[in-house]
């Protein structure tokens, strides 16, 4: 990395931040994008053939992967990590992002390209206890947990990131990796372990309560006392840095005008993490107009056509 600092900072490695990555890089914006391609749901496409130009249908990953040559030619650099925090500076126009080695940066706008809404776990009364002990975000909803005896459901960076932030309301604190590898950052599993977050390698099945949860029953038939679970599989999502920036939402997407503007300035969004539409075309165009909006910002101008 040449600074921490940029003009504008991508989050995602799918098609939305590639295109939005090229357009940014050609028109000489200093950006970087921090996001792993191979991860993009993109990648599991075999053949592409519903896309423009792919009369070969090339399979997703080479797609991806000709992308990334393209953005790194025109100067954006790539990190291959997860973010796993963005919040907004007071008393600045600037963003801070966090990854999930602890690597700090800061950038004067941020493209949020990162898929869809968060992962269901598939738990029985998952979907009936939503909002009543069930919860997909610790920035919003971890402060009514103080003292309280709460699950992480993850085996991801996600997942330590969001025990960490609870940490700060609760010392009861348990990650149930549903039986999976974990797939972490060490920095922050030594910070986890820190704090004396118990980290479990059992799959938790169901949640159980009456109004709110109460326990949770784990795979084994084994039951557990439990006041809130926060469901952290996967990456952070687009939902994640939703609540923590205090983007307008709907339906478990960002909300996000044609130009890709939300409602917070700096802050654009494109592709999967807007809804609509889960094909190629949709993000790339996506990943263009944010792209166009952040070049017009950051040069002033009222108009810009790249059409080469």
């Amino acid at each position: 990395m040449k600074s921490n600092h940029y003009e504008c900072l991508i989050i995602g490695g799918g098609p939305a931040a590639l295109q939005a990555g090229l357009f940014l890089g050609r028109a000489s914006v200093n950006s970087l994008m921090i996001g792993i391609p191979e991860k993009s749901d993109l990648a599991y496409g075999r053949v592409i053939g519903n896309y423009f130009g792919c009369g070969n249908e090339a399979p997703g990953l080479t797609l991806l992967k000709n992308g990334v040559s393209q953005i790194k030619k025109y100067g954006v650099e790539i990190l291959k990590e997860e973010v796993v925090s963005v919040e907004k500076m007071e008393n600045k126009s600037q963003f801070k992002v966090l990854t999930e080695t602890n690597k700090e940066f800061l950038a004067d706008n941020i493209i949020i390209a990162t898929g869809q809404a968060y992962i269901k776990a598939g738990l029985e009364g998952e979907n009936e206890f939503l909002g009543k002990g069930v919860h997909t975000c610790v920035a919003c909803d971890g402060i009514f947990y103080k003292n309280k005896k709460v699950a992480v459901i993850g085996a991801g960076s996600h997942a330590l990131q969001e025990a960490l932030e609870l940490s700060a309301y609760t010392d009861k604190i348990a990650i149930f990796t549903q039986g999976e590898i974990p797939n972490w950052a060490k920095e922050l599993e030594v910070l986890a372990k820190n704090k004396g977050i118990e980290i479990k390698n059992e799959i938790v099945k169901a949640v159980q309560g009456e109004k709110f949860v109460k326990k949770i029953i784990l795979d084994s038939g084994q039951e557990e006392l439990m006041d809130g679970i926060f469901i952290a599989l996967g990456a952070a999502s687009s939902i994640t840095f939703a609540y923590k920036l205090g983007l307008e939402q709907k339906d478990g997407f960002i909300t996000a005008s044609r130009e890709a503007e939300t409602n917070i300035e700096g802050v654009w969004a494109a592709g999967g993490a807007t809804g609509g539409n889960a094909q190629i075309a949709k993000s790339v165009g996506e990943g263009c107009n944010a792209a166009i909006g952040v070049i017009k910002k950051v040069k002033g101008l009222n108009q810009y056509i790249d059409q080469t």
